[in-house]
């Protein structure tokens, strides 16, 4: 008995001690929403353009941004190698967010000329989540298109923000891709490739595998075609990455499954969300549904990845110009916690199709800008992010079980303790083993 309380108080000291370094690490608490922990190296953004910080390509930086303001950070562009700057704003749970607040984007060349302009607005009302988007220049190969020739850029994130709304800073995570330039004789020109247009069809065949979901781009767990499985929380968006090739074309269907209801009636009208982000954080496209506790299917399909991409008039077909890990965020609105109790469901339906192609010929290395994936990238798709993330990822799991097992292993506790008072001397401690608990994901 004595051998049998001290494991079982282990297992607890065990529990508090991963409860107490999730806190650490900014892993939240069992129970709690994991949010994006803005990384990287600090960049204070300027007031305006003369003063504007340097950014560096494959670099990512961290801000803040306060309501209504604006922040300039400035960006030394070659007349060869195209470039995508993406900024995240990254409200805490909780915060007050309106349908209009977020940040908007511009990119501006030393004449003031606009590059690209874009906008991340939250589209709802007290839906706190990451929001943001990436804008670009692109070379075209036309020297008579604006924004072309090698100079000095500024990338400008402006804040958006109701009267009535969060007046604290908030969050910001930026970083630079650079794409080389093409080698000299290739193809600039490509036709674009069209989206197919008959009507996605989820994938059904295989058996479900569990996915851990991190909640920003660095920890979003790797998946590739196949049925995955994970759990969202109220006030949660989590992130899950697809390696796509060139040539090849992902659609992705998100599950949201019936879950335990609180017995009140709440309709919360954007409750789920799905969006899709190019490998350098470009939104692509993004839906919404809602949801009441009862089974609601959201569908991302996006075109055959193709460099030819950038020169089609569909937007969302021009997003989809790079090969490379593309991103889908899962998003459950904070107020489903009126109509269901713990986390919902999620169910991950992904089906890359096509026989990856030979890609552009780069005059450098596009790799290591994170523009393209291999066989290695697809083979080591698990569910997990890997290195830092597959950490959280298990501490996820064990936050998950905690909820009940914890409350579990405490009662079994007491009732070995009381067993031990009412047993005869001598008897063997074989009937007080308690049985193993299944592992993390098994629900």
């Amino acid at each position: 008995m004595k051998r049998t309380a001290m494991t079982a108080a282990a297992a607890l000291l065990a529990l508090a001690a991963l409860q107490g370094r999730a806190a650490a690490d900014g892993t939240p608490a069992p129970g709690a929403p994991a949010t994006w922990q803005p990384s990287g190296t600090p960049l204070a953004g300027a007031a305006t353009t003369a003063d504007a910080p340097a950014m560096t390509p494959g670099t990512t930086y961290r801000d803040t941004i306060e309501p209504g303001e604006t922040r300039f950070y400035g960006i030394a562009l070659d007349a060869a190698a195209s470039a995508a700057v993406s900024a995240f704003a990254l409200p805490p749970a909780g915060s007050r967010v309106t349908y209009g607040d977020g940040i908007e984007l511009k990119l501006q060349s030393a004449d003031g000329t606009d590059c690209d302009t874009r906008n991340a607005h939250f589209q709802d009302n007290g839906d706190a989540r990451p929001i943001g988007t990436a804008v670009s220049r692109l070379i075209t190969g036309d020297r008579g298109d604006a924004c072309q020739d090698a100079n000095q850029y500024t990338l400008q994130v402006h804040r958006t923000s109701d009267g009535a709304s969060d007046p604290d800073a908030w969050p910001l995570e930026l970083r630079y891709v650079s794409e080389p330039g093409l080698r000299e004789g290739a193809n600039e020109s490509p036709s674009p490739v069209t989206t197919a247009s008959a009507s996605p069809t989820p994938l059904t065949a295989g058996t479900p595998r569990q996915a851990a979901g991190g909640p920003s781009f660095a920890t979003a767990a790797a998946v590739r075609t196949g049925i995955w499985k994970d759990r969202v929380l109220p006030g949660e968006t989590r992130f899950y990455k697809v390696p796509v090739n060139w040539g090849q074309q992902a659609t992705v269907f998100a599950d949201f499954s019936s879950a335990q209801g609180t017995g009140a009636t709440a309709y919360v009208g954007s409750g789920v969300r799905l969006t899709a982000y190019s490998p350098v954080r470009e939104l692509v496209d993004g839906d919404d549904h809602s949801y009441q506790g009862t089974p609601v299917s959201l569908v991302e399909q996006l075109a055959p990845v193709a460099y030819g991409n950038r020169a089609a008039n569909d937007e969302k077909v021009a997003r989809v110009r790079y090969a490379g890990w593309y991103y889908f965020a899962v998003t459950v609105h904070p107020d489903v916690a009126k109509a269901v109790t713990g986390p919902v469901p999620v169910t991950l339906r992904v089906d890359v199709q096509g026989t990856a192609e030979p890609g552009p010929v780069y005059d450098g290395d596009a790799r290591a800008a994170g523009i393209g994936v291999d066989a290695h990238d697809v083979a080591s798709a698990n569910g997990t992010a890997g290195g830092s993330g597959g950490h959280s990822g298990a501490l996820r799991f064990l936050a998950f079980a905690a909820l009940g097992a914890g409350t579990v292993l405490l009662l079994t506790l007491a009732a070995w303790f009381a067993a031990a008072r009412l047993r005869p001397t001598g008897t063997g401690d074989a009937t007080a083993r308690q049985p193993g608990y299944g592992p993390p994901g098994s629900w």
